[in-house]
């Protein structure tokens, strides 16, 4: 027969091990909300790795084509657009190694995306200085000199310490034949720089053109005067030659 202690004891146990199973049941589903609380930064965190990837296969891809390993560089510009079609930089890239293969199509394919994309990143941000410059090659890769010219313009607005903005904005300026501006563009990267040969050589250049373009038109003023000069002198012997010479008297008779 059971004795009250023994059953006592049994009801005991019984509330703890409740007690216990509720505790442990409670302590999980305490470990879940703090494990869904963390996840948000734990996506945050992926995003942020997925990011430096993205810009370490860039860099990548930049060093492959910086030692003329095109082929290499294109699979590491392709693996990054892969990741993210949206990289404006990465198709950049891709089209100048691409341009390098001498494949010419694909090089203008990607060209034109980076110029879609970049020009998304300015109307974003028009303080993007660095989405101007990139804006800028890519108009200049497809020989779009008046597009270059005015994103290098717009460049050198935002970041007037930028010595190369100022060489690239000379260059484009040349090719306009726009001289002076190339000279005012040349200058002032040598001033940034007085060491850059590239922004002398082209300054020279361009005091060249805009001598050309001066002497030229010195000539052409001087040969409008000319023809003037012998369009009246035309005139003035039309003139005489079409009056009418004064009849002979005829000699009176004795």
């Amino acid at each position: 027969m059971t004795t009250a202690p023994a059953i006592l004891r049994k009801a005991l146990l019984v509330a703890v091990a409740s007690y216990l199973i509720m505790g442990i049941s409670g302590c999980r589903r305490g470990a879940k909300n703090l494990n869904a609380n963390l996840s948000p930064s734990a996506g945050s965190e992926s995003e942020s790795e997925r990011s430096r990837h993205e810009q370490s296969l860039i860099d990548q891809g930049k060093e492959f084509y910086k030692n003329d390993q095109d082929e290499q560089a294109v699979a590491a510009f392709q693996e990054a657009i892969r990741l993210n079609p949206d990289l404006a930089e990465a198709h950049l890239r891709l089209g100048m190694a691409y341009a390098a293969l001498e494949r010419k199509p694909e090089a203008d394919e990607s060209y034109k995306k980076a110029v879609e994309l970049f020009k998304k990143r300015v109307q974003a941000d028009p303080k993007d200085a660095e989405s101007f410059f990139h804006l800028g090659e890519a108009h200049s890769f497809l020989h779009q000199d008046e597009e270059a010219a005015r994103a290098y313009r717009q460049a050198t607005h935002l970041k007037a310490d930028d010595e190369e903005v100022f060489y690239q904005l000379g260059k484009a300026e040349t090719k306009l034949a726009h001289y002076p501006e190339a000279v005012a563009a040349f200058q002032k990267a040598l001033e940034l720089d007085p060491n850059d040969s590239r922004a002398s050589d082209g300054l020279e250049n361009a005091q060249e053109g805009a001598q050309r373009i001066k002497e030229g038109k010195k000539h052409a003023e001087e040969m409008l005067k000319k023809q003037q000069a012998n369009a009246n002198g035309n005139g003035n012997t039309n003139s005489n030659s079409s009056a009418r010479p004064t009849p002979k008297r005829p000699p009176s008779n004795p």
